[in-house]
């Protein structure tokens, strides 16, 4: 992988790295606790709840893509960038470019 290359994937992860933790900060001020003295009714609580429930695991994924942002970000600072973690082939660069964070090659992450 050429420099220029590295610097593009470093300027993509970096944008992606914003724009989630921008979209992790919306969600977190759209949501709000259910209170059990709400007297919104029984089933619009419950639907709520579940709401609620599906945004924080939501959150959840995104951190966890945070995570492997931040791991790709250090890869491509240690030279490691591009390589499966597994095997220790490339990455096909077609595969950075739809997920960047990705540390598997195809033939790993199908496992």
């Amino acid at each position: 992988m050429t420099p220029s290359d590295l610097d593009r994937f470093r300027d993509l992860l970096s944008d992606l790295d914003r724009d989630i933790r921008i979209e992790i900060d919306q969600d977190s001020a759209a949501d709000s606790s259910i209170s059990p003295d709400n007297a919104i009714g029984r089933l619009t609580r419950m639907e709520a709840i579940q709401a609620q429930s599906i945004s924080n695991a939501g959150k959840s994924r995104l951190g966890k893509r945070l995570l492997m942002i931040k791991s790709a970000l250090e890869a491509i600072d240690n030279g490691s960038y591009g390589t499966c973690v597994t095997c220790g082939d490339s990455i096909p660069a077609g595969r950075l470019e739809i997920r960047p964070e990705s540390r598997l090659c195809v033939k790993c992450a199908s496992r």
